[in-house]
């Protein structure tokens, strides 16, 4: 399973604040703000980085529906 420091530790130079900004919202919760920082990211690219932060950002989700339930 990719974790969020994982992605940050092998982000592209132009994700660096990006993955920043997924780090501090995981830290603090906020999963559906990391998961459209993470889709934002995937859209970006066809590396398989880019297919792991829309991976990682379905599975933010998936966190959110469980939170709201």
């Amino acid at each position: 399973m990719t974790t969020v420091h994982d992605l940050l530790m092998i982000c592209p130079d132009d994700q660096i604040t990006r993955m920043q900004i997924v780090w501090k919202a995981v830290a603090a919760g906020q999963w559906k703000e990391a998961a459209h920082h993470l889709r934002n990211a995937e859209n970006e690219g066809e590396s398989s980085w880019h297919d792991r932060c829309g991976m990682l950002a379905d599975e933010f989700d998936s966190k959110v529906e469980v939170c709201a339930a």
